[in-house]
Order: structure tokens, then sequence, then C-alpha cells
């Protein structure tokens, strides 16, 4: 689990190279941004990032744990990606709730 993070944070910098931020931003859902970086599970259980600035810290009892915060920042990755290759027309509806446009794309679902 150590390496997938270490896998994890090189593909947040790689997405936060390609749009230029200081920090990553991902997507939890269409309305809510997490700017992070530098996740780290240590040997010990746990799991530090940076978010906002800001040292977060988590202990992650087991493996199982530890995967299920990877599979949600990555569904966040993944979103962001998705909505950084959209128009803003297209994220635009989706963040709009008048206009009826709902996101629909299944495959950024995380399992808990």
């Amino acid at each position: 689990m150590v390496r997938a993070f270490e896998r994890f944070n090189a593909d947040l910098e790689a997405f936060r190279i390609e749009t230029g931020d200081d920090l990553a931003t991902l997507y939890e859902d269409a309305y809510t941004t997490r700017n992070v970086r530098d996740f780290r599970l240590y040997l010990s259980g746990s799991l530090t990032w940076i978010e906002d600035g800001r040292k977060e810290r988590e202990t992650m009892f087991d493996d199982d744990e530890a995967r299920e915060y990877l599979s949600f920042w990555r569904a966040n990755l993944r979103r962001a990606k998705r909505y950084w290759s959209m128009s803003t027309e297209q994220l635009d509806a989706i963040q709009d709730p008048e206009s009826g446009v709902e996101d629909e794309d299944e495959g950024d679902e995380w399992e808990e």
C-alpha cells in the first residue's frame, strides 16, 4: 500500500503540472473541490497529506482501510481529470442544479 500511495502521488503531480496549479485540485463531487498533495502512508499505519496548506493525518488500521482511502482519492482524481477535459459549458451545466444536467460517469464512484 505504501507503493500504491507513491504511485498515486506521481499521478497527482502529473495532473498538477498539466493544470498549472500549485496544488492539485480534485473533485469529491461536482461541487466539492479538494486541494491536495504529498500523500504518505507510513509503515506505522499513519496516512498524512497536505490539504489547503494544512497537514492532515489519519490512522489506517489495516490494508483494507488504506485501500478504501486510496480508492476514494483516486475517484476524486479521475473526476478532476474528466472535468479538466470538459468544455466550460459542460462543467457549468453539471454544476448548475437548475440545468437538470447530471454528472453521469459511473466510473468515478469509489467503494466503501
